[in-house]
C-alpha cells in the first residue's frame, strides 16, 4: 500500500523540481533588441509619425462636420465612461439583433 504513495510522492516532487527549473530558468532577464519595439510593417522602413494633441481628432473633424469638438468633450472621467457604456450597450443590441 505505502509503495503506491511513494512512486506518488517521488512523481510530485519531480514535477516541482522541473516547475522550479522551468521557473528560474525563465526569469532570467531577456535582452532587448534594438529593433524589438519598432511596428511590424512586413519589413519594410516605417517612418516614425507623432501625432500631436491639436491633430488628433482631425478625421472626426472632417468626415462628421464637427468643428467644435472640444465644447463636447468635458475632459471629465465619468463623462467618458457614461458613453462608453452607451457605445457598449449599443453594439450589444445591435449584436443580439443579427
Amino acid at each position: 500500500m505505502f509503495e503506491y504513495w511513494s512512486f506518488f510522492i517521488l512523481t510530485f516532487a519531480g514535477f516541482i523540481g522541473l516547475g522550479l527549473i522551468i521557473y528560474f530558468m525563465g526569469s532570467r532577464k531577456a535582452r532587448a533588441e534594438e529593433r524589438k519595439y519598432e511596428p511590424y510593417t512586413c519589413g519594410e522602413p516605417f517612418p516614425r509619425v507623432n501625432v500631436g494633441p491639436d491633430n488628433l481628432y482631425q478625421a472626426i473633424k472632417k468626415n462628421l462636420g464637427i468643428e467644435d469638438i472640444q465644447k463636447i468633450h468635458t475632459g471629465k472621467l465619468s463623462d467618458y465612461l457614461l458613453w462608453m457604456l452607451a457605445g457598449f450597450i449599443a453594439v450589444v443590441l445591435m449584436v443580439m439583433m443579427l
